[in-house]
């Protein structure tokens, strides 16, 4: 449980007291904070509501009003939710209550592990590939929600991130890190104008934005969803296998184990060049690590071995080729 402020708590029971009138519930509803934003974390939150007969995920940005950030992602999930009903094993955390004043939304709360907390710890590997293989399926029907597009690889940011990156980080770091690079622009080169698949994309599709139910996989956040690469979900989602321990004939160009890349695929069948997924996964894990190496960034212990693992698999995604 995350402490709040006395204002953030007065704020905090008024928007639980709220959403119980519109549930009919009586008495004091218990909640405590199970989230607070990094970047944000004066205005977003989420609350965990302990109703008597069900528990509910209360999501609060006090800026939304302006933006209209939460009515947006709010529609999103009650039209997904629709859109996800043809399918037995795959669907999105179903939508409960919009505040008409905008500020918060409410859905249901699902008390299941994420794909994170099993890539993470877990000392099965069958057990991790079959999560990939879940998640690739699960990705699989979200970018069939709307007709896929082509649209021409444009690699520039990418490469002009990671020289900015550069500039920022010690001096070895730097040595280490300018081959790759040079690898990475002319990979770019060959890649640039390319046509790939853009489809209605997550936006954040990392392993704690996918829950693990019984018999089926439960998609959350949505904030950041729009039409992009369906290639940088896949990488967003991909790049998690760092943290399995592997020997390095068990990793492939990308940096990523070939066995849970392969499994992924099991189930993601939508049109991917594979040559532009590779170097993206490449420049991501790249921008990674240069940023926990940051001058002015000071790593926790799970970000020391965080970079640890990224530079490791650099060292042999570059090694072969």
């Amino acid at each position: 449980m995350l402490a709040l402020t006395e204002d953030e708590h007065r704020r905090a029971t008024a928007f639980v007291e709220e959403f119980s009138r519109y549930v009919a519930a009586s008495g004091v509803i218990p909640f405590e904070c199970m989230y607070r934003s990094h970047d944000f974390a004066e205005t977003r939150m989420v609350l965990r509501i302990k109703g008597p007969k069900q528990h509910f995920a209360l999501k609060i940005d006090t800026a939304s009003p302006e933006t209209g950030r939460l009515q947006s992602e709010f529609d999103l999930l009650v039209r997904l939710t629709q859109a996800f009903e043809k399918h037995k094993a795959s669907r999105v955390v179903r939508p409960c209550y919009m505040s008409p004043r905008g500020m918060f939304f409410v859905t249901e709360f699902i008390d299941r592990p994420t794909c994170i907390d099993v890539i993470h710890n877990s000392t099965d590997d069958d057990q991790v590939a079959q999560i990939y293989r879940r998640a690739g399926a699960w990705l699989h029907d979200l970018h069939s929600v709307q007709p896929s597009k082509e649209y021409g690889f444009r690699p520039r940011w990418m490469t002009d991130g990671i020289h900015a990156l550069l500039t920022e980080v010690p001096h070895h770091i730097r040595n280490e890190g300018q081959p790759m690079t040079k690898k990475l622009e002319r990979d770019a080169l060959l890649l640039k104008g390319i046509p790939e698949t853009q489809v209605f994309s997550h936006g954040d599709f990392h392993g704690q934005n996918l829950l693990i139910g019984r018999g089926e996989m439960i998609g959350l956040d949505f904030t950041e969803a729009r039409e992009k690469l369906a290639v940088y979900d896949i990488v967003d989602f991909l790049k998690a296998d760092i943290f399995r321990d592997a020997t390095p004939s068990a990793v492939d160009r990308t940096g990523i184990l070939k066995h849970n890349k392969d499994m992924f695929f099991r189930r993601y069948r939508h049109p991917v060049h594979m040559e532009i997924l590779d170097f993206c996964l490449r420049a991501r894990l790249l921008k990674d690590w240069l940023s926990l190496w940051h001058i002015k960034h000071a790593c926790s212990t799970y970000e020391e071995d965080r970079r640890h693992r990224l530079g490791d698999r650099l060292r042999i995604a570059f090694q072969n080729g």
